[in-house]
């Protein structure tokens, strides 16, 4: 056998095992992120925020929904915003967080909302759509309307926590010594202050201290542990 007839041999084997080799050991392909608008997470400890991080998605950024959606409070367990029709004139802007999440990972976290909640295209206030949590109309229906809340959750939730302690600490019936009533009226006050300078995030962390302490059982901060710290 000549040489040149050995080099053909040779490259076809090549060929071959490098053929062979691209089908048995897969290529790793680099995983792509879509931007998820939601509305109900990073507030109060809710179950979507480790669902969103165990998917392994990142924050990216705090922003509004152009003024087209009603938001909801679906029993005070979470909210839910809808699109109103093109032609209506009570549409807010809605408070939302913008999370990175892995493509592959949407269907996972949508299984995981709460029923009646879907993923579809949410327009920003500068004009940009991602995907965002829409709620289906029906899942609003005789639910609370809390739009008025300047489009956000964590301000409706901060708002009627206030509201709770005022409540609570008027009443005659509290167990509190006065010392731990005058601890439960300084934490309204840091809330209210907190909240005044649209610090919600510090502000929920103080109401929900004071309603732990108060011994409430309101759903709007049950699912919150003691000591618990927004990021």
């Amino acid at each position: 056998m000549n040489s040149v007839k050995k080099v053909n041999i040779l490259i076809s084997i090549i060929v071959l095992l490098g053929t062979l080799f691209s089908q048995a050991i897969p290529v790793a392909i680099a995983q792509e992120n879509v931007l998820l608008a939601v509305n109900g997470t990073l507030m109060r400890g809710l179950e979507l925020e480790p669902n969103l991080v165990n998917l392994g998605a990142t924050f990216v950024r705090e922003d509004r929904t152009e003024p087209a959606y009603r938001l909801y409070s679906i029993n005070d367990i979470h909210p839910a915003m809808v699109r109103v029709p093109a032609n209506a004139i009570n549409g807010v802007s809605v408070a939302v967080e913008i999370w990175s999440v892995p493509a592959d990972g949407v269907a996972t976290l949508l299984g995981k909302e709460p029923p009646g909640l879907s993923i579809g295209k949410t327009k920003l206030q500068n004009g940009s759509i991602v995907l965002g949590v829409i709620a289906e109309p029906a899942l609003v229906v005789g639910m609370k309307d809390i739009s008025s809340y300047n489009g956000s959750y964590r301000d409706y939730i901060v708002r009627t926590g206030m509201e709770l302690i005022d409540n609570a600490t008027q009443s005659s019936s509290s167990n509190l010594t006065a010392e731990q009533l005058d601890a439960v009226k300084q934490l309204r006050t840091e809330g209210e202050l907190l909240y005044n300078n649209n610090q919600l995030r510090g502000s929920i962390d103080s109401l929900n201290t004071a309603v732990k302490m108060l011994g409430l059982k309101d759903r709007l901060y049950i699912n919150i542990p003691l000591g618990y710290t927004a990021p």
